[in-house]
């Protein structure tokens, strides 16, 4: 054991399981439909902000391994936004097995890796594992963001009716 009797990369990939359960929770249920509503207010969607979460978690932890489709990186990179949109965009369902398959991804790495210093900064942080811990803060964040929009949508959506 390292640092006084735990290991960083297990305290790491405890807090993405805590996160990515509270996240599959709260966005399983959410349906296509509300996915693509934008609350006044907010700069993007429910499923860009899903989205959004994969594609930078994805080049956080596992950059250049090419996991995902090239045509997230359009669709959900910071600065992107649905309105600019081309092509098919994923369903929500698809996006919430992807984040699962990154988490197991997650879950493998090897506590090592966690230690490695980046080729170069990166928003602050020195290390991958500052920057996996940021990731999760980013993560928290934008499910937030998820769950404020949504009950934005639906208590719009509940006056409408």
């Amino acid at each position: 054991m390292e640092n006084g009797g735990f290991n960083m990369g297990e305290v790491i990939k405890k807090e993405y399981e805590i996160i990515r359960t509270r996240f599959h929770s709260r966005a399983a249920d959410i349906s296509e439909d509300v996915a693509d509503i934008q609350p006044a207010g907010f700069n993007n969607n429910i499923r860009w902000n899903i989205g959004h979460v994969l594609v930078a978690t994805e080049k956080f932890l596992f950059a250049d391994q090419g996991n995902l489709p090239a045509q997230y990186y359009e669709f959900f990179n910071p600065g992107t936004k649905p309105a600019d949109w081309n092509g098919e965009v994923p369903t929500i369902a698809v996006l919430i097995q992807q984040l699962e398959d990154q988490y197991n991804r997650i879950k493998d790495l090897p506590n090592e890796k966690f230690n490695e210093n980046l080729a170069e900064p990166l928003l602050g942080n020195n290390t991958v594992g500052e920057l996996a811990v940021f990731g999760c803060f980013h993560e928290s964040y934008h499910l937030g963001q998820i769950m404020a929009m949504k009950r934005m949508i639906e208590a719009s959506l509940a006056k409408s009716n």
